[in-house]
Parts: C-alpha cells; sequence; structure tokens
C-alpha cells in the first residue's frame, strides 16, 4: 500500500527505491503521470545527493493525491477529483504555473527562458489587476451601458471597471469590445484576471482558511463529542472518529476515512460548541450578578 512510502514516494522500508502508478493503488493515466514526475524528480535528486522534494496537498492536486495515499489506508482504486481537495477553489487551471513553476525554478525543472516567460506574465496580470481598479467610467461611456444591458443593474456613478467586471454577466470581452481591454494579455491571462476580480472574496476566503488548518493541528476535541449528532460529516467519517476518538484535528486528519472536508466541517463544529459554552458562561454570570444586586 501507498502508506508504505513517504511524501517524496520513496519507500520507507528500502532507501533509493520510489514508487509510483498502480502499485500505489491509483488508476488512471493522470494519477500516474503525476505520481511519476515526483517519482522520478526525486529518486533523480536522491542518485545526487539534493534534498528531496514535497508538494504540500494545498499547493496542488498532485500534492493532494500524494498526501492521500501515503497518509490513508485506502480500500479501492483511487482517481484524483476535484472533491479530493478543501481548496480546489485556490487550485485551478488558470493559476498552476503561478502556483508551481516558482518550485520547478528551485529544483531546476525551469530553464531561463521559461522562467522570464512566467515572471512576464505575472507582471503582466499584476499590472491589469491594478489598471482595473484605477481606471474608471462615466454612466455614460458606451462599455457602462452596455454593462447595463447585459447585468440588469444601473450604472448611477463613476465606477472603476473592476466594479463593472465583478457585475453578474459581465465578462471581460465586453471590455476588450468597447476598447477598455488590454491587447498585451492573451486569453488565459485574461481569464485569470477576471477569475481574481469575481472571486476575490471566495478567494481571500479560502486562502484564510488554509492558514487557519494550518494553525488547527493541536486543537483538542473534548471527549466526550458525539460524532454521532454531526450530520455534515460523512457517515463513513463519523464511524472512524467514533472508532479512534481522536484526541486533537491533526490525529483526526490522519485517519482512513476522513477526509479534509470532514476536518473543516468538524472545525465548524468546535467553534459553533465553543460558542454556546462562552455564550451559556456569560448568561450563568449574568445570573449571578442579578441574584447579588437583588439581594
Amino acid at each position: 500500500p501507498a502508506f508504505q512510502c513517504t511524501a517524496t514516494l520513496e519507500t520507507k522500508r528500502i532507501s533509493g527505491l520510489f514508487l509510483s502508478g498502480q502499485i500505489n493503488g491509483t488508476t488512471g493515466y493522470e494519477e500516474a503521470a503525476a505520481q511519476g514526475i515526483i517519482a522520478g524528480v526525486n529518486a533523480a535528486r536522491k542518485a545526487i545527493g539534493k534534498t528531496l522534494v514535497t508538494l504540500p496537498r494545498e499547493s496542488s492536486y498532485i500534492g493532494t493525491l500524494i498526501d492521500d495515499l501515503v497518509t490513508k489506508d485506502l480500500r479501492e482504486p483511487y482517481r484524483v477529483l476535484t472533491s479530493r481537495s478543501e481548496h480546489r477553489l485556490l487550485l485551478r487551471s488558470d493559476n498552476a504555473d503561478i502556483r508551481l513553476t516558482k518550485i520547478g525554478r528551485e529544483i531546476g525543472l525551469i530553464d531561463d527562458d521559461r522562467w522570464a516567460m512566467f515572471e512576464a506574465k505575472a507582471r503582466r496580470i499584476e499590472d491589469e489587476s491594478k489598471r482595473l481598479q484605477e481606471v474608471r467610467i462615466s454612466p455614460t461611456d458606451a462599455l457602462a451601458c452596455a454593462a447595463v444591458d447585459v447585468s440588469g443593474h444601473k450604472v448611477s456613478q463613476s465606477v472603476t471597471l473592476e466594479h463593472l467586471l465583478r457585475r453578474p454577466h459581465i465578462h471581460y470581452d465586453l471590455l476588450d469590445k468597447h476598447n477598455h481591454g488590454n491587447s498585451l494579455l492573451n486569453e488565459v491571462e485574461k481569464e485569470t484576471v477576471e477569475i481574481n476580480v469575481k472571486y476575490d472574496g471566495f478567494i481571500k476566503r479560502a486562502a484564510n482558511q488554509l492558514k487557519q488548518m494550518s494553525s488547527k493541528a493541536s486543537t483538542s476535541i473534548p471527549e466526550d463529542i458525539e460524532y454521532e449528532t454531526i450530520d455534515i460529516i460523512s457517515m463513513e467519517a463519523r464511524e472512524k472518529l467514533a472508532k479512534f476518538r481522536p484526541q486533537t484535528i491533526g490525529q483526526a486528519a490522519r485517519i482512513g476515512g476522513v477526509n479534509p472536508s470532514d476536518i473543516q466541517a468538524l472545525l465548524l463544529h468546535l467553534e459553533v460548541l465553543r460558542r454556546k459554552r462562552v455564550s451559556n458562561e456569560v448568561n450563568k454570570e449574568v445570573d449571578r450578578e442579578s441574584l447579588q444586586s437583588s439581594v
């Protein structure tokens, strides 16, 4: 089973032996290729005495795949699904190079020409995001009138291009059509800019959840918690948690059959319990003070 490997895909028993593909319990060409590139990179780095590479699960679907394989006792062939990751809003096809090219550069897989192309693309996206925040148009501008027709929402005052692009049914091609786009960007870059604008709030929230998750591993779980009553957690996870009774979130996350989405739900439940406890303590204190004052 793959849990006999580390996150580098090197076997724990035999140093220098790296495994990937069906032997690790996966099915599908993409899954095999994902493991193959990590196993191959690390085999080469092992041979020349360099530090091995691991991809955190929040960095990519490759990282999610490998983390699931080496930490869970999987009972059926594994396929990569978007639902496997609790960070799927951050793991998009349009930002894959932004997430992973720096890592590739650090381990020697990205040459100077590719790196220069990446840096130029990142600058174009950043500059365009700033431009959309700064450029304003009046309600009488042709773009504003078109935006009203498309979105159904009036433009009653001067607004930024970013504000318009955030509206429903308005896409970057509308900016291009009315000469407010940026000809320096290709279609993929325009898509990235649009996604960052439209889903800015959701993306920031997902990033904050990631930070919170990293800091929550040591969070204690009450001994008397009743998992069977937590209906926002999957049935399998409830059964496994009730059986193993983990003491911390970190321990719970490593139990086979407990997915990251279950951990997020458990954290939410614990927060609800905490707030109820605080509220009850406050109410008791208020009642105590009222009783004392009446006496």
